[in-house]
């Protein structure tokens, strides 16, 4: 396959190193459906459906993502930056683990609110990223770098951070109920305590 059109229905199609630039798709269907070594940069998803579909090296810049859905995407190994996913369709309670990323770029991406209980993000970079008022209940995030992302009002219930660093996390804004931390980054989670530590 050399092109992406909207308006069409792909069903277990393997895309292989395509390109697309500032284009726009619209209303199209991907099932059971893979990317290997795609590029795809400032590209509008409008309206369209992902299920049970895999990005493998793939590079995604800047992309939009308005009204379209989720349902068990994984993306391996692939750049993922500058994507606001609060523009998708997003159920209020999702049966399906919606996305899942490993060893993946994240930078500057948005998760504003989102339910995304059971997310899998490990051993992924993702720096600048806003989790604010997110759900991330039994989210699985090891060994992830959350260097300058933003946990306010997030829900981090029973959510896996073993391994993980970089993060900043006030137990007084986010729901901190059995999450798993490893030392010595969990020593972070004293910085925002008005405490004074000392080493007698």
């Amino acid at each position: 396959m050399n092109i992406i059109e909207s308006q069409t229905t792909y069903y277990g199609q393997t895309f292989e190193t395509l390109s697309c630039q500032e284009a726009m798709i619209e209303r199209s269907e991907f099932e059971e459906c893979a990317f290997i070594a795609c590029s795809f940069h400032e590209i509008h998803w409008r309206g369209c459906a992902f299920l049970n579909c895999l990005f493998k090296e793939c590079q995604w810049h800047l992309n939009q993502v308005t009204h379209s859905s989720f349902k068990l995407v994984r993306f391996e190994d692939s750049t993922v930056v500058g994507v606001d996913w609060t523009q998708a369709a997003w159920p209020k309670k999702s049966l399906f683990r919606a996305l899942q990323f490993t060893r993946c770029v994240l930078n500057h991406s948005t998760f504003i609110g989102l339910n995304l209980r059971d997310l899998h993000l490990v051993e992924c970079v993702a720096h600048d990223v806003d989790f604010e008022g997110a759900d991330l209940t039994q989210a699985i995030c090891r060994g992830s770098d959350f260097t300058n992302s933003r946990f306010c009002r997030t829900n981090l219930t029973k959510a896996d951070f073993s391994g993980a660093r970089n993060y900043s996390i006030a137990a007084q804004q986010n729901t901190l109920k059995k999450t798993k931390f490893s030392l010595p980054e969990a020593m972070s989670l004293l910085d925002h305590l008005d405490i004074i530590l000392t080493d007698i």
